[in-house]
């Protein structure tokens, strides 16, 4: 190739269908390789159209691998295009819907594996019957005409099952199978000698006795094995249905308690916010309070408007300091006057033990003197007690007097009208900024509350998706549970069956060697598909361990 002017996959074509016959086999071990394990490439490759000729319509690539197969090329050619048929074909049902949908392919394979050939074409009889072979095991019935029971019929009819057994064991039986088969690295001595791939021979090892399974099964047995496919494939649909659901929940579930964590980082932040800003609005408060003690200060006026500003300014404070000590001073007159009446009681208790008559006179001047000097003290007490209620009385008037006139001027300042003047319109201006300031603050504080709110449903409605979401991953996880009772079950009815299978395995040994006891000729036929059946458990005991994995 010169350039970028041709790509891989035409430089493959080129020599799938070139006249040497080493570049037939080398691009089709190279297409079968790129195809294994590969469904959708299987699938894409279908819609490959070649154009052969000018004038004449394009055909797909799978149609003209089989004309080239179908015009007699040499074996090499031949070998090549078939193991890239069989891979192609092999586990994609589509593809071998497209082979069978071309009425001359069928009929060249039964002619090829009836015919009895030399050496040379054993080996491409083989290929052939592997190849009609995949299309019976991978057949999927959805042409009416090529069904897996009437493939089997025809192959009955046409070719034989012995004969057609027997031509499919010419591939391992050959010699180059048998060195392919041993080492994955190509080793040829000549280029004559490159007839097997490696992976083919996988390929061979792993079809052959599900082919020859398939070929001896009844119509009953298919249909049965086709339903437990079925139930086999539901079940798996919808653990794996399930199981996507589970982890999508989960993501949910990862991404809510995300959410919420977020949400608890910005509440936090906010409850902060809100913190600052009621320290800020208290600040705001005292910065008002003291604005207005300036503005009382700072704008002395006479008359009326003088009463003006200190109303504005520290007029209602020193009303509740004046009423606070007014209440004080009433309530220390009132124990004043409790301790007055206690005094004036034990005065007159002296003054009646002083008249009563005594026992002994000297006892009698004793106590009299005692007496006098108690009365003494006590009346310089009450003298005391009086002047301190005097002066507390007085005081309590005097308080009561300016309460009273601050009361009056607090009246006159509202019924007065104010001052015109500069140093008016300045007072109202800073009481209007002063007033501005003071609603902005509380219209802020009211934001606030409204933010804190909103955060508090939010979080409640989050909670209640959490606890939807939680009683979902509940009901899921009891729909698993089911599944997985049903799946068990599933399980033990195939165990059942498997040892139902190894019963009718042993009775058969068991005929089979009473009849040779018996000197009655037993075929080797039959001693294979007994071979077979053990297989057949063996790997049914393999997809029951595959089955317990899932």
């Amino acid at each position: 190739a010169t350039g970028n002017s041709v790509s891989a996959g035409q430089l493959l074509c080129g020599g799938l269908f070139s006249t040497d016959s080493l570049s037939n086999w080398c691009a089709a071990v190279a297409l079968a390789h790129a195809l294994q394990e590969n469904a959708t490439q299987k699938e894409q490759l279908l819609r490959v159209q070649l154009a052969t000729s000018i004038g004449n319509p394009p055909v797909s690539l799978l149609q003209q691998c089989t004309n080239i197969l179908s015009q007699g090329s040499k074996i090499q050619t031949r070998v090549g295009l078939l193991m890239l048929l069989c891979t192609w074909l092999s586990n994609c049902p589509i593809a071998v819907t497209h082979f069978l949908h071309n009425s001359a392919n069928v009929p060249f394979l039964t002619g090829q594996i009836a015919e009895n050939l030399g050496e040379e074409e054993q080996l491409v009889q083989g290929l052939c019957a592997l190849l009609l072979g995949i299309t019976i095991y991978f057949n999927d019935n959805s042409l009416e005409s090529y069904m897996k029971e009437k493939l089997k019929q025809l192959i009955e009819k046409r070719i034989g099952k012995e004969n057609f057994i027997e031509k499919l064991g010419f591939i391992s039986k050959h010699e180059l199978y048998s060195r392919a088969s041993q080492k994955p690295q190509p080793n040829f001595p000549s280029p004559e000698y490159m007839i097997f791939d490696h992976e083919f021979t996988k390929l061979v090892k792993e079809l052959e006795g599900v082919i020859t399974k398939a070929i001896y099964k009844s119509s009953e047995e298919d249909k049965k094995e086709e339903e437990v496919k079925k139930t086999l494939e539901q079940h798996d649909s919808i653990v794996t249905h399930y199981k996507n659901m589970i982890r999508e929940q989960d993501l949910q579930l990862e991404e809510l308690k995300q959410q919420i964590s977020t949400l608890k980082c910005q509440n936090e932040q906010l409850q902060t916010a809100v913190t600052q800003q009621a320290s800020q609005i208290q600040q705001h408060k005292d910065q008002y309070n003291l604005l207005k003690v300036q503005l009382g200060k700072d704008n002395p006026h006479q008359g009326s408007y003088n009463d003006g500003a200190q109303m504005n300014g520290i007029q209602p404070e020193e009303i509740g300091r004046l009423q606070e000590e007014i209440e004080e001073l009433k309530s220390n007159q009132e124990l004043l006057q409790s301790q007055l009446a206690e005094k004036d009681s034990l005065i007159e208790n002296l003054r009646s033990t002083q008249t009563s008559p005594g026992t002994n006179e000297q006892s009698s001047v004793t106590a009299s003197a005692r007496d006098s000097e108690q009365i003494a003290e006590l009346k310089q007490e009450l003298v005391t007690l009086k002047s301190q209620l005097n002066s507390q009385s007085l005081e309590i008037t005097k308080l009561q007097t300016e309460k009273q006139e601050l009361l009056q001027k607090t009246e006159a300042f509202v019924k007065s009208v104010p001052v015109p003047g500069e140093s008016e319109a300045g007072m109202a201006t800073e009481t209007t900024d002063v007033e501005g300031r003071l609603s902005a603050l509380l219209q802020e504080t009211k934001e606030l509350k409204n933010e804190i709110k909103a955060l508090s449903e939010e979080r409640t409605a989050i909670k209640e998706q959490l606890n939807s979401s939680n009683s979902t991953i509940a009901i899921l996880q009891n729909e698993r549970n089911k599944l997985q009772v049903d799946i068990t079950d599933s399980k033990k009815e195939q165990d059942d069956l498997l040892v139902l299978l190894a019963d009718q395995d042993q009775k058969i040994l068991a005929l089979t060697n009473k009849l040779k006891e018996l000197g009655h000729p037993v075929e080797e036929e039959d001693e294979l598909e007994s071979g077979d059946q053990d297989d057949e458990d063996e790997e049914n005991e393999d997809d029951g361990k595959d089955q317990d994995d899932i």
